[in-house]
């Protein structure tokens, strides 16, 4: 598991890339097709995949460490502590630093910008600390932003992230993932069908929180990410097998097809891919990179505007992405990850 868990390293960061370059047109006001979308003929987009392909991750891992856990409450203080402590950071630095330069770099005196009150970066941080994002932006910042309508538009994707950990816990007691587990399979695959339905056929059909959820994708990618690791004799395919699945993927979301299905897909694809080989990340910059690129682009699209072309756009993106990535895995992620991991040893 160690070795195929360091290619899903390299995997993650990979997905933060693809979010990082749809999200570079968008936020850099470029008049071009995301590069998926144009080879997909508009069936999905790089945000998009990346999103799912991050949650269908989680779905196999999660799953994963739910069975290695020893407690229930260490399996939620695990969850806890790798997603809050950097989210809390960011706000903190979105709030605090990057939107003041934003904000100055439109011609503001820092004096002006509000730090406290009504849309202040205070209630930026307050209002969204509890992962759900009930505040967008902070006044006046996004002013002149080609995108205005999210300093952080990445982070929204933390709280069903969230719930779908507390579905892995409630199906864990439950004993779902052993004792139970053709009862958890028939209503994963309900939710298929759900999703079938309404993505495909423009119905409304099934419960109206599931269904009408912006996530509803992604937790049926979730779901799907649990099933392959339940089932490993059913979905993890040999090399011959991983190949003809990207083939028939490819063709999918090259001529159509692809969204009826597309998180078993890309659940089913990623995790046989990446998990062929072995590959050594030293880092996992990838939750960095995903939290912070977003109001990145916003302030280098304040010291830039139009005038650098998307290519360049997105290699300055990454070029400070990356190293704000590293500097939240050293000083924030890594420093809980060893608090878990030695607290896991005084528990055995």
């Amino acid at each position: 598991m160690t070795d195929k868990r360091n290619a899903f390293d390299l995997l993650r960061l990979l997905l933060a890339a693809c979010v990082l370059i749809g999200h570079a047109i968008l936020i850099g006001g470029y008049e071009l097709q995301d590069p998926l979308a144009l080879f997909s003929k508009g069936q999905t987009n790089l945000p998009e995949f990346g999103v799912m392909g991050f949650f269908a991750l989680s779905g196999y891992l999660i799953t994963a460490s739910f069975e290695r856990c020893k407690s229930l409450v260490t399996f939620a203080s695990h969850r806890l502590l790798r997603i809050l402590p950097a989210f809390w950071v960011c706000l903190l630095v979105t709030g605090f630093i990057l939107a003041p330069l934003i904000y100055v770099l439109e011609g503001n005196p820092v004096s002006n910008f509000q730090f406290t009150g009504p849309g202040s970066a205070t209630g930026y941080v307050v209002k969204n600390s509890l992962l759900k994002i009930r505040q967008w932006g902070i006044k006046d910042v996004l002013d002149h932003a080609r995108y205005q309508a999210s300093l952080d538009g990445s982070l929204w994707s933390l709280y069903p992230e969230m719930q779908c950990y507390c579905l892995t816990l409630v199906a864990g007691i439950s004993g779902l993932f052993n004792k139970n587990k053709v009862l958890y399979m028939l209503f994963a695959a309900t939710i298929f069908v759900f999703f079938a339905i309404n993505f495909n056929f423009s119905k409304n059909f099934g419960p109206t929180f599931l269904i009408l959820s912006p996530a509803f994708k992604l937790y049926v990618s979730y779901l799907a990410g649990t099933l392959i690791y339940m089932f490993p004799k059913w979905l993890i395919f040999d090399r011959k097998g991983t190949v003809f699945l990207v083939v028939f993927t490819l063709m999918l979301v090259r001529f159509g097809g692809y969204n009826m299905i597309s998180p078993v897909l890309v659940a089913m694809t990623l995790v046989n891919v990446f998990g062929l080989f072995k590959f050594t990340l030293r880092y996992d910059v990838s939750y960095g990179v995903y939290i912070y690129s977003f109001p990145v682009q916003q302030l280098l699209f304040q010291l830039f505007g139009n005038h650098l072309s998307v290519l360049f756009f997105i290699l300055f993106s990454f070029s400070v992405a990356i190293p704000m990535g590293f500097l939240s895995y050293i000083f924030v992620e890594r420093p809980f990850i060893n608090f878990k991991n030695k607290a896991n040893l005084k528990l055995q």
